[in-house]
Formats: C-alpha cells, structure tokens, sequence
C-alpha cells in the first residue's frame, strides 16, 4: 500500500500544477484509476498513472484516508508581560493555523516538524538585549525572529498588540520553511511568511486576509516605476535577495507577500506555488526563475503580465483556501 508521504510525493511529482487536485479525486471515486510504481537505475523511486511497457512497473494499492491533522499543544513563555487566556488561545489558534495551512493547504507533512517555543518579551529594549545575548545583533531592528537553534520563536509586545500576534505567525511560517524546505528562495519564503500573517480561520477553513501595508507599499512603488519587474525578482539568488531587502525601504519584503497573495487569489496558480515548493523540498537548487518559467502555464512571459494586470487592481477580497 502506498503511504501518505509517498502519495503526497506522487502528486508533487507526477502531476501538472493545473490538474493537481483532479486526479487524487479520481482516485477516491469508485472507478479507481491504477497508480503503477517502478525504481530507476539510480534507485530513485517513481509514481506515474500511465504504463509504460519498456519499464518494469508494479501496481501499488493507494487507499486514500481522512487527514490526520490534529492541533498542537504550544508552548507560550512570557517575560515581565503577562498575557490574557484570551490572547494566549489567539496565539495557540494562529500558530496551529499555520501549521494546518502546511498541511491542508500545501501538502507537507507537518509532523516531520517539532513545534516551536515562543517567548514573548515585555518591549523592544528588552527583545534588543535579547538579541544581543543570543548573538542575533544583526536583527535588533525586527519585530521577532526564528531561532532555528533553539527551535524558538522570540517577539516583544509592540503597542498594537494584535501586530505581536501577527509576527508570531510570520516567524512561525519561516521556522516551518527552514525545516521541511530548506532550499526554498528567499523571495518565496519571506512571501509566504508574509501570508501567515493574514492567515485566519472561520467555520467555512482557511482564509488570508489582504495585507494593507504590503498593499499600500507596492500601489507606491509601482506607480512610481520602483517596482522590480518579475523577471528580475526571480532572478536574484537568496544572498542578493536579503541583501536588497534591507537597501528597498520594505518594497522587496512587501512585493514578495503580494506576489504570493496574488498567486494563491486563483486555484490554478495556487497548485503551481504547490508544485513549486515541492521541487525544493526534494532538494531542487536550480534558480527559481527556470523552475517558474518551466511550470507557470505560459511560462515567465505570461506571469508578468497577469501579475501586471493585478497590480492595476491589487484585490483586497479573502482568499478562501
């Protein structure tokens, strides 16, 4: 029987970002389709559902079962603040919305994963001494920060205290990329962190709300002609990336959360962001731009100008997921 993991490996690998969904629906229905398996010469183990007779295939049995996604128990620490139970459930429902998101949303399996720690600091001169001590100086001028190291998730209470919660999402979004998809971009990670943000969840599931302040800052960058174009922006390695993301006033970090929001506003673009992420996680380096332009329908060409055509608008309608 072929597991989850590998059913999951299947339909990263094997399908067409249009149709990503379609055939694991077929697979549930009654006229079950036959997923055959066969191993390389170099051991690697491939999924197709079509036969191919010059290769020594198998039939695997695929019996496809309720997710087992089931919340976490997160560890919250304060320091010299003391949190409402109110606020610590809007935490703990945030993270867990996070992870569900990996889960549901993305196809990774988030128990591959250990849960991170968080500690919330009572302002920003202590967060800074923190830090400091932790030898993360260079980032004395954030609102939190992963520390992969220690596996947690450090923020200080800023005066809008919903803008804590919200970094406390952002940062648990990094903390699941540098684990499970080490190799992803920069662009794609600080764009995705960006989404957990406004990631919020009601009876209906999963939703992302419209960033303001990502949306405000690229309406001013591309009405101002400051906007890098998407060839560019997916053309810079991750060294370059973050080395721009401090010279641009906020422009590249905010175009990064709008191009993802931009992508995940259609279904057909939001299983391409799927299948991209997955080519990373097995282990994929080549530069984003080629990877894009090989599995976005029209290719790099046809992206800009369907991101381009957003931009004119930059819709602030929830995404349901």
């Amino acid at each position: 029987m072929l597991s989850i993991a590998e059913f999951r490996a299947y339909v990263s690998s094997a399908l067409i970002c249009t149709a990503l969904f379609f055939p694991f629906l077929m697979l549930a229905g009654p006229a079950q389709a036959k997923i055959y398996k066969w191993v390389d010469e170099n051991g690697k183990v491939h999924y197709s559902d079509k036969k191919h007779d010059q290769k020594e295939q198998v039939v695997v049995d695929i019996k496809p079962s309720p997710s087992s996604w089931s919340r976490f128990d997160i560890k919250i620490v304060t320091k010299d603040v003391v949190l409402t139970e109110a606020e610590n459930q809007l935490i703990a429902d945030g993270v867990n919305n996070v992870y569900e998101f990996f889960d549901q949303v993305l196809f990774f399996d988030i128990y591959e994963t250990v849960p991170v720690n968080i500690l919330v600091l009572k302002d920003k001169d202590t967060y800074r001494n923190y830090l400091y001590q932790n030898k993360k100086g260079l980032l004395v001028n954030s609102y939190g920060v992963y520390i992969s190291s220690q596996n947690q998730i450090v923020v200080y209470v800023q005066e809008d205290r919903q803008l804590t919660f919200r970094t406390i999402k952002h940062e648990v979004g990094h903390a699941v990329v540098d684990t499970i998809i080490p190799y992803a971009p920069a662009w794609l990670n600080e764009g995705l962190a960006e989404q957990m943000e406004m990631l919020e969840k009601n009876d209906e599931g999963l939703y992302l709300e419209p960033h303001p302040r990502n949306r405000s800052i690229v309406a001013k960058a591309y009405s101002s002609g400051r906007l890098i174009n998407i060839d560019d922006f997916l053309k810079l390695p991750s060294s370059k990336w973050r080395h721009n993301q401090t010279t641009t006033n906020g422009s590249l970090q905010a175009q990064a959360g709008q191009f993802l929001y931009f992508l995940f506003s259609k279904p057909t673009s939001r299983n391409f962001v799927v299948r991209l992420m997955h080519n990373f996680d097995r282990g994929d380096r080549t530069l984003s731009y080629f990877l894009v332009n090989d599995n976005y329908i029209g290719g790099i060409k046809v992206l800009e100008i369907a991101w381009n055509n957003w931009l004119q608008r930059q819709s602030d309608q929830k995404i349901k997921l």
